[in-house]
């Protein structure tokens, strides 16, 4: 919380906060990303059915027409992806960390709110809410 508050009172930002300027917050970013991977929005299986003419997944052929569900909270919890401390909440982990590994956690972040035309229609709508919400509740509280 430390963190947060010292970006925020040492950035230059109107009150409310704007979307634009809650996404120039590294820090502010790095929690809402490991708010979603803690805590998924969703976190059943979203099953899908493989198209006509079967698929190959990770290498191993699948008939069409089966349904293929994909585990979000199990996937947020890949040590390969985030490292090994993957049940500790660490905003750090967006920050510390090589442009390609950043890369690979945000497009797996992303999945929380679906994929392709089944991707959830208010995804915008929630974080334009996070980028703005954490900044006005947490100043409150000063």
């Amino acid at each position: 919380m430390a963190k947060f508050r010292a970006e925020y009172f040492n950035a230059l930002i109107s009150s409310p906060i704007t979307d634009a300027e809650g996404r120039n917050l590294p820090y502010l970013q790095a929690i809402i990303k490991e708010g979603l991977r803690i805590w998924p929005p969703i976190v059943g299986l979203q099953g899908k059915l493989v198209p006509p003419g079967g698929d190959m997944i990770n290498g191993q052929f699948v008939p069409a027409g089966t349904k293929v569900g994909t585990a979000i909270f199990g996937m947020m919890r890949n040590k390969k992806i985030f490292g090994e401390d993957v049940d500790v909440f660490r905003p750090e982990r967006w920050i510390d960390a090589s442009p390609e590994k950043i890369k690979e956690r945000e497009q797996t972040v992303d999945l929380v709110f679906g994929t392709g035309r089944f991707k959830c229609l208010g995804n915008n709508v929630a974080l334009i809410q996070l980028n703005k919400i954490f900044v006005e509740v947490s100043v409150d509280e000063v």
